[in-house]
């Protein structure tokens, strides 16, 4: 793209990290604006041209257009500059359920082929196009052509999109504490975030997607005598991808989920594996139910059945089947260090490969964490058997590999530390005395 034939360089900043409205900083139009500013355009002589391409809504209904709005300033111009804003603009859209498709955005109706900028002047052109009729949930937006940031966007196609989508573009440009809470309660009057919890292929909240992390995906190495390797991988699968994406209704949020963990010897001959667990489930989960308190910032629940096995058969055979509620509480400032506590109550539907699992594993799992999303974090799963004082401690520290190491790594360093009964299912019964590994973590 160029600007009387000379190149130009663009950015696109992402919109601050969700947090409740209220704490939300409110930031004037023309502030963020020249905060975006980052090409400068020679233009003719010493004078010089900046333009910025803004951050579009972070959620939009599907049936108003695409919108990205392009802003010519004159701030730093000696003299009056002319300026040709392209006729189109083009960007390539991309969504977990679709193979990246290309939108051309025409210049709006009406705006000159030629703008005039006095020194100090600002001028928006706005581009824009129709949604994709296949395009839903969220939606990577790549601009082609020249440089800039993607950006995010979730498309609402519930019944009240044109509602949440004014509520949104008003909450943007709120100046105030009062205008931002207005915008918020005119969407729900609990003051439910416009934007729903996170379900994607990240540990971070903000996004949703149909394939996503379940439980964290590790692996370690540790010695406690036999020296061993842990690691664990786990998906969960949305079966129907709702238009509204904050609707509770069963079938919108029902999952399958497969979790894998095994436990390597790496100390035998030929170093077997010495247990793996097989954990598909089917459950229904709402990250944020929208019941709110003074005394927790959001509350989800999960409920469904799972099955775990180890795959052997004969005096080695494990198998239970399981009915489940888990209940989440999160406390503190979301968007940095804060307590979850979410405890997972069960009833065994069928164990008659280890009809004692209960004396050891008892019926609840409890798993504490406490941390931020962009540092250290310390998630801590309690289990205490109904027999005796069996029972087990399994937690996990994680942090950022990219504060370790540099921008460009991904993952957290991992360090896993266990003691109690039942670290795999074969050894449900079997005291495994500390061990500690160190290693890798996808997602936690």
């Amino acid at each position: 793209m160029r600007l009387n034939a000379q190149p130009l360089c663009f950015l696109l900043l992402p919109r601050p990290d969700h947090r409740p409205p209220l704490h939300r900083p409110a930031l004037p139009l023309h502030a963020f604006a020249l905060a975006t500013l980052i090409g400068l355009s020679s233009l003719s002589g010493n004078a010089q041209a900046a333009i910025a391409m803004l951050a579009p809504a972070r959620e939009a209904a599907a049936s108003e257009p695409l919108q990205i709005t392009l802003l010519y300033s004159g701030d730093e111009a000696k003299k009056t500059l002319t300026l040709s804003p392209p006729p189109t603009l083009r960007l390539l859209l991309t969504s977990n359920d679709l193979a990246p498709q290309p939108i051309e955005l025409t210049r709006e109706p009406g705006t000159p082929a030629t703008l005039r900028l006095r020194p100090g002047e600002f001028r928006k052109v706005r581009f824009s196009a129709p949604w994709p009729d296949s395009a839903r949930g969220v939606v990577r937006l790549d601009p082609v052509g020249f440089d800039a940031s993607p950006a995010l966007v979730t498309i609402n196609r519930g019944a009240n999109q044109i509602q949440i989508a004014n509520a949104e573009r008003a909450e943007s440009q709120a100046t105030s504490a009062g205008q931002v809470a207005a915008a918020s309660a005119s969407v729900r009057p609990d003051g439910e975030p416009l934007t729903p919890s996170g379900d994607e292929l990240t540990t971070n909240r903000d996004t949703m997607a149909r394939i996503s992390y379940f439980e964290p995906m590790y692996v370690g190495v540790g010695s406690n005598g036999d020296t061993t390797a842990r690691f664990q991988f786990s998906f969960k699968y949305r079966v129907l991808m709702p238009d509204d994406l904050r609707s509770k209704r069963f079938l919108d949020n029902l999952y399958f989920a497969y979790t894998q963990t095994s436990i390597w010897d790496l100390s035998a001959n030929s170093k077997p594996f010495r247990d793996t667990s097989y954990q598909p489930q089917v459950f229904y989960d709402v990250a944020d139910t929208g019941w709110r308190s003074t005394w927790f910032s959001r509350m989800g629940v999960a409920a469904g059945i799972g099955h775990e096995s180890n795959g052997k058969s004969g005096t080695d055979s494990r198998s239970i089947n399981i009915a489940f509620v888990r209940p989440t509480w999160e406390f503190g400032d979301l968007s940095a260090n804060h307590l979850s506590l979410s405890p997972k109550f069960y009833y065994y539907l069928e164990k008659s490969d280890n009809r004692d699992i209960a004396d050891y594993r008892g019926y609840v799992d409890l798993l504490v964490k406490y941390g931020s999303p962009n540092g250290w974090q310390l998630a801590a799963t309690l289990r205490k058997g109904m027999k005796s004082w069996y029972g087990s401690v399994d937690a996990q520290l994680t942090y950022p590999l990219a504060k370790l190491l540099g921008s460009a790594w991904g993952g957290y360093a991992w360090v896993g530390y266990f003691n109690g009964y039942g670290e795999d299912i074969l050894d449900y019964n079997q005291r495994q005395h500390t061990v500690v590994r160190i290693g890798y973590s996808i997602a936690r």
